[in-house]
């Protein structure tokens, strides 16, 4: 996984920033969203965000 990758290009979110986000404490996309914007602008990304949540998570 490139943490690099671009996950979210309305806002320029990164699958770095998520990962982030999720260690901060962040469990849901709801909270993902808050803290790095991701998916806020026009939510094509919010699947994709989803999946990676889950997968990190679990």
């Amino acid at each position: 996984m490139n943490p690099k990758k671009v996950i979210c290009p309305c806002k320029d979110v990164t699958k770095g920033d998520v990962l982030r986000a999720i260690e901060k404490g962040a469990t849901s996309y709801k909270e993902v969203k808050k803290v790095t914007g991701a998916g806020s602008k026009c939510g094509k990304c919010e699947k994709k965000i989803r999946k990676f949540i889950k997968k990190h998570i679990s």
